[in-house]
């Protein structure tokens, strides 16, 4: 219920030892998540994402360094629920992938009965806080002439360039600095009057507007339910130049086709315009603007222009590359187009016994455009006009196979087992050109360039087999066990250790149900219970163990050379996890909560390390080096109210230390 654009946004702060952090103000670029701590340094920390049962795809696929964020294309409005698997016991199911933690999402679903319209909508601003304080005019102005005093004084006591005396050399520095402050002024000298005082923060940041509508459909009868979901969500970022847009449409439709048999799909589409900023390390990224001095006007009062635009003396004014010119004379715009979906079909095959079988994919087309005009020449070093294609398609299939045998014996002995196998393809094409020397900033398309200076073409594919079981038993509601054993092979590792073994076990024992407790009307409910298993990690490049070539042609003659050396001993990283907790509930469960304490230890960490330069190569993928993660999480939720008027606090807290 909560007015948010994102899924990690809906999570942020709710889920003890789940940290989430955009890592910077930029709408659709990258969101740090992190399940109790990091546990890799080079093979991804990033957890797993499950949708409806199919895993997602999460690479970063940006261009520039400026990172991108996959999941920023899912409407936050479809989702029914989240569950985060932190610890080993629960998360060992999904084996190589699960050392980073899973987050299972499921979307909404029809319900039998008459069809259902709902539309809801929001808006809203956002404006930064917490804004930095800067030195004004005067501050700026006296402040430059002190350190032009002390460093003549500095420079003659050292004797660093040989003035006759110190005068002379305070004289120098002063002059200096004076024709400095007159070239930040626009070489004017209202700066000695502070006539000028820019606020060049204020000016990288704006009030910027959200809103979002979705409306959906649901409903059905006892043999097909449906849910058709539509929404539109837009949004500019609090820094210039930046927003992000997204449509999308969902379908999901579960129909019985017998009364043991049972399919049904999930489709999603989406389309999201992401107008994106310069790299954080960019002169020409909006908050570099503070850079300027507060002398220097936003409008160059010689040309009337934008400073720093031509004509004028825009090679050396301002001091540094002024960001506001990339407002009207760049386009940087990221285009995605996304579609996933699954199916599947349920067999109840006898009693207690039934079959499950689905296969999903996920499609990600992304084109990113770029445009720097011929005005923003001093921060490409291209006089007319720079240009930058790349064009993205990547997909990942999936399919899931699994018998599932549920059963109750004697009325306390409940039990359930799974064994199953599992298949995942990814594949990503990638092309990229550049091109620079274009007639005017009318002409944008690179075919318009006179110069094509670069033009890259990728391709890059893994795939991950997998065979699985678990077995959750209970006794009389009071005594829980559960045991996991996940076999993965992924094509990324070394022919000697494709293959990984991820086992896991837990314990639990529901103390309330106890007759010592079962009358106690104070505790509700109480529930101490212990996991251990181990996890994995795969997040390498493609093909980092094995030794490559790579094209290398001279003067027009095609040729190879070596690139990498192979590793068939590459493995996986290994991730134990030990968990003990307790879930508590008093007064009814009006107030209830978790205790938690984990220890997280990682080894054969995957690092490209440096190799003797007498090898031929710099670097190799390696299994070295461990790390180690642990803390304690506390959760606190209560219903202060109920009724018709209900008010429900949630609070908690997690304490992580990490040790490499």
């Amino acid at each position: 219920n909560l007015p948010v654009n994102s899924m990690e946004s809906a999570i942020q702060g709710r889920a003890a030892g789940v940290f989430v952090q955009q890592e910077n103000g930029k709408l659709g670029q990258g969101i740090k998540v992190r399940v109790r701590g990091s546990s890799s340094i080079t093979a991804g920390s990033q957890p797993l994402y499950v949708i409806d049962g199919i895993p997602m795809i999460t690479d970063d696929f940006s261009s520039s360094t400026a990172p991108t964020n996959p999941m920023a294309d899912l409407n936050a409005n479809d989702i029914e629920s989240v569950e985060i698997l932190k610890d080993a016991g629960a998360a060992a199911i999904y084996g190589s992938r699960a050392s980073n933690g899973v987050v299972l999402i499921s979307t909404k679903k029809g319900k039998a009965g008459k069809t259902k319209v709902n539309f809801s909508t929001f808006f809203g601003l956002s404006e930064p806080t917490g804004k930095m304080k800067f030195m004004n005019s005067e501050e700026f102005v006296n402040y430059t002439r002190q350190a032009a005093v002390g460093g003549g004084i500095y420079d003659f006591r050292m004797g660093v360039t040989g003035y006759s005396s110190e005068q002379e050399a305070i004289d120098d520095y002063v002059s200096f600095a004076e024709s400095r402050l007159t070239r930040y002024s626009a070489g004017n000298n209202d700066y000695e009057t502070y006539k000028v005082n820019t606020d060049w923060q204020s000016e990288a940041f704006q009030r910027a507007p959200m809103s979002s509508y979705n409306i959906s459909l649901n409903g059905g009868n006892e043999k097909t339910t449906f849910y058709i979901g539509g929404g539109y969500n837009k949004q500019d970022g609090i820094l210039i130049n930046n927003s992000f847009d997204l449509v999308s449409g969902r379908l999901n439709i579960d129909h019985s086709l017998s009364p043991k048999v049972k399919i049904g799909t999930n489709i999603y589409v989406a389309n999201s315009v992401n107008k994106r900023l310069s790299d954080d390390n960019a002169f020409s990224t909006p908050l570099q603007i503070v850079a300027l001095s507060p002398i220097t006007p936003i409008i160059d009062p010689r040309t009337g222009l934008l400073s720093g635009s031509l004509p004028g003396p825009a090679n050396n004014y301002p001091v540094y590359y002024n960001p506001l010119l990339s407002v009207d004379n760049t386009t940087n715009k990221t285009r995605v187009f996304r579609n996933t979906g699954n199916l599947y079909l349920s067999w109840n095959i006898v009693n207690n016994l039934s079959f499950r079988t689905e296969g999903g994919y996920d499609l990600l087309n992304q084109n990113e455009d770029k445009y720097y005009g011929s005005l923003t020449f001093r921060n490409t070093g291209t006089d007319n006009g720079y240009g930058e294609s790349h064009y993205l398609t990547s997909t990942k299939f999936t399919t899931n196979n699994f018998l599932r045998y549920a059963s109750v014996f004697n009325s306390v002995h409940d039990l359930e087992a799974i064994i199953g196998m599992s298949y995942e393809k990814n594949s990503t094409d990638e092309n990229g050109v550049e091109a620079q020397q274009f007639p005017s900033d009318a002409y944008k398309k690179l075919n318009s360039a006179a110069q094509k200076v670069i033009g890259v073409s990728y391709k890059y594919e893994n795939s991950l087999l997998s065979y699985f079981t678990r077995a959750n038993y209970k006794y009389n509601n009071k005594y829980l066990a559960g045991v996991s054993l996940r076999y993965d092979g992924s094509s990324r590792f070394g022919s000697n250790n494709k293959y990984g073994v991820f086992p896991a076990g837990s314990l639990g024992w529901i103390i309330s149900e106890e007759n010592f407790l079962k009358s106690a009307k104070t505790i509700s409910f109480l529930k101490l219970r212990t996991s251990y298993g181990l996890t994995g990690n795969s997040g390498i490049d493609d093909y980092a163990s094995r030794g490559l070539w790579k094209a290398a042609g001279y003067a027009g003659t095609p040729g190879q050379q070596p690139l990498q050396i192979a590793n068939p001993d590459l493995t996986w990283e290994n991730t134990t996890q030990f968990d003990i907790g307790l879930d508590f509930g008093i007064l009814q469960n009006r107030i209830n909560g978790e205790l938690d304490y984990y220890q997280k230890k990682t080894k054969d960490l995957l690092l490209n390390v440096p190799i003797p330069s007498t090898s031929g190569f710099e670097t190799n993928y390696k299994n070295i080096g461990k790390m180690e993660n642990k803390g304690f999480e506390i959760v606190l939720n209560s219903q202060n109210l109920i009724g018709k008027f209900k008010w429900n606090t949630s609070l908690n807290f997690a304490v992580n230390k990490n040790k490499v």
